[in-house]
């Protein structure tokens, strides 16, 4: 089946003479650049407190549910279609990555979000009680929208060598399904100071809302292709050393699912991400840390998904971070 969204998907775009900067130092996600890009362009879409009401009511329902559970009730199929942005290279060449690469990276997913990622065993013992798994599952789509029989994969040479966020609505033009019925992947090299991926983050219903941009032709996920796909089994792709186990997509498609970064993007021991399992932290995490690191009093979940440790280090989601996913789905 096919999954359906009550969001409004947002469009970024720049005004014309637009100066807006954002400092992309240290920085490997760039979702909260996006977001923050979108709120400059129209202040009248909704905001994180508006959305983090109405994620707070939603939850508190389903949590009692999921307590004690880690898998909630209903399974979900997800359609992919990745569009690789090439460079007009050979399949399997540059940015024109194979399809074994793709596959490879579907196969990740499909094991990190049920938690059946072969190193769920290195969380640490004090996160297991907490450790959830979502019962979803990630197909490359067998139906193109025309009805037409595929793979999944759409090839197009682009218009520049590389892309950067500003480039969001031109490259995504070049290559689109309808993002109620598909999750849109493009991964396309991504030359951004750093960065390796962003997500157009969901919206809620809110009422009150109706009139903001519910344009749904950027809604989906960017990857650079360096880290998109994993060598683990014998893989000999042409991957970033630190990214190559193909976590950027589980971090990225989380946001998409409406997580948060742990640390919530605040350097304070008062940043939050709106999951109450996750433990506060200052800061994110770089690197790929041998032993446990205390921040605001407490040990990290530095092994969380949406922190920015490097793809070795990365082996949890939570329960309270699976109970927002389904909740936005």
């Amino acid at each position: 089946m096919i999954f359906s969204k009550s969001r409004l998907l947002l469009l970024l775009t720049l005004l014309p003479g637009l100066a807006f900067r954002v400092s992309w130092a240290q920085e490997k996600c760039g979702t909260v650049a996006y977001q923050e890009i979108r709120l400059h362009r129209n202040p009248r879409l909704e905001n994180t407190d508006q959305f983090e009401k109405w994620m707070k009511d939603k939850l508190q329902s389903r949590l009692k549910t999921l307590s004690g559970d880690r898998t909630q009730s209903s399974t979900y199929t997800i359609p992919v279609v990745v569009h690789v942005i090439h460079n007009g290279e050979p399949v399997g060449t540059g940015t024109n990555i194979s399809d074994a690469q793709i596959i490879s990276q579907i196969n990740v997913i499909n094991k990190d979000f049920p938690r059946n990622n072969l190193d769920a065993v290195n969380t640490p013992p004090e996160f297991l009680p907490v450790a959830g798994s979502m019962d979803i599952e990630f197909a490359l789509a067998k139906q193109d929208p025309e009805g037409l029989a595929t793979n999944g994969i759409v090839r197009v040479q682009g218009t520049k060598n590389s892309w950067a966020m500003v480039d969001n609505d031109t490259f995504k033009a070049l290559s689109y399904w309808p993002a109620e019925n598909y999750l849109n992947i493009w991964v396309i090299n991504l030359q951004d100071g750093g960065l390796i991926g962003y997500t157009q983050l969901p919206v809620s219903n809110l009422p009150g809302l109706e009139d903001s941009s519910t344009d749904r032709l950027t809604d989906g996920v960017v990857i650079y292709y360096r880290a998109f796909g994993t060598n683990d089994g014998g893989g000999t792709f042409d991957l970033e050393s630190r990214f190559s186990k193909g976590r950027t997509a589980t971090h990225e498609i989380g946001h998409f699912f409406g997580l948060r970064h742990t640390w919530g993007d605040i350097n304070s021991c008062s940043g939050t991400d709106y999951v109450d399992d996750t433990p506060t932290q200052i800061g994110s995490t770089s690197g790929c840390p041998t032993q446990a690191e205390v921040s605001c009093s407490h040990d990290k979940m530095f092994q969380n998904y949406l922190d920015y440790t490097d793809d070795g280090c990365m082996n949890i989601f939570t329960l309270g971070q699976v109970a927002r996913m389904t909740t936005v789905l």
